[in-house]
């Protein structure tokens, strides 16, 4: 009989106060921080996917000749003079939007980078650098003697080219694709 009662009024006595401890500023700060933690858990999932592609020459039904680009999948071959095209698409498959979101892609010095050739300036600001990404501008410049022995600032050669970088200042959208790309030139 004893035991009955004690649950009975165990049961009694938590009935009574959670109407209590659910209307206290210690439940409200508790709920507040349930739901930070949440909101942290809840990141962006930026997916990255890269390709290549390489230039190449075909002809047409009316013998015309014609660029086109030819993915390179498994043991493709290059050889010194090709053109290849690198593109990184991004997805933004988390929950929330991607702030920040930023895409550097190195040169490798097997390869020239290709002035001009950048795609995706219309949806990133697009930077580049020359000195192995410690620094990143719009138009990277170099030191030039001239013949009379002046020394002038003119645009970097595309060999000194080491990364590009895309930075999207607008956020990536939840299941947003954007796409970059950049050509290089096989050395």
């Amino acid at each position: 009989m004893k035991r009955k009662f004690l649950v009975g009024f165990g049961f009694a006595a938590l009935v009574a106060m959670a109407p209590v401890a659910m209307t206290t500023p210690v439940f409200a700060n508790l709920q507040e921080a349930g739901e930070a933690i949440v909101e942290k858990l809840r990141q962006p999932e930026v997916k990255l996917v890269m390709s290549a592609d390489k230039q190449v020459t075909v002809v047409d039904e009316n013998g015309d000749s014609k660029l086109v680009w030819e993915k390179l999948e498994n043991a493709a071959t290059v050889q010194p003079g090709d053109i290849l095209r690198y593109v990184v698409a991004s997805e933004n498959e988390g929950e929330i939007s991607a702030e920040n979101l930023v895409i550097t892609q190195p040169i490798s010095p097997e390869m020239t980078f290709k002035l001009g050739s950048v795609k995706g300036n219309d949806i990133a600001s697009v930077t580049y650098s020359i000195d192995g990404g410690e620094t990143f501008v719009a138009q990277p410049m170099v030191e030039v003697t001239l013949a009379d022995g002046t020394v002038e600032m003119q645009p970097a050669p595309a060999e000194a080219y080491t990364q590009v970088r895309w930075d999207f200042s607008k956020a990536l959208d939840v299941k947003e694709v954007v796409s970059v790309s950049h050509e290089v030139v096989i050395k």
